[in-house]
C-alpha cells in the first residue's frame, strides 16, 4: 500500500509540477514527494513573497489553464 501511495503522490507531483510551469503565480515546486506544500505560489500569498501551497490547491486555482493547452 505503502508503494502505491508514493507512486500516487509522485504522479501527482509531476503533474503539478507541469501545469505549474504555464502559470504565472507559481515561483517554483519542490521534488521532494512527501512535502505537505511543495508549490511556492503568490497568487494564494496576495503578495509577492511566495507560500507554500499543496499540488491539489495549486491546481484548483484553474491559472494554469490560461497559458496551457492541455491535450
Amino acid at each position: 500500500m505503502t508503494t502505491e501511495l508514493d507512486a500516487l503522490k509522485r504522479k501527482l507531483l509531476r503533474l503539478a509540477t507541469e501545469l505549474a510551469t504555464g502559470c504565472s503565480f507559481c515561483v517554483s515546486v519542490s521534488d521532494d514527494p512527501d512535502s505537505k506544500a511543495p508549490v511556492a505560489c503568490t497568487k494564494w500569498s496576495g503578495s509577492s513573497y511566495p507560500v507554500g501551497v499543496n499540488p491539489a490547491t495549486c491546481l484548483s486555482c484553474g491559472e494554469y489553464r490560461k497559458s496551457t493547452t492541455l491535450t
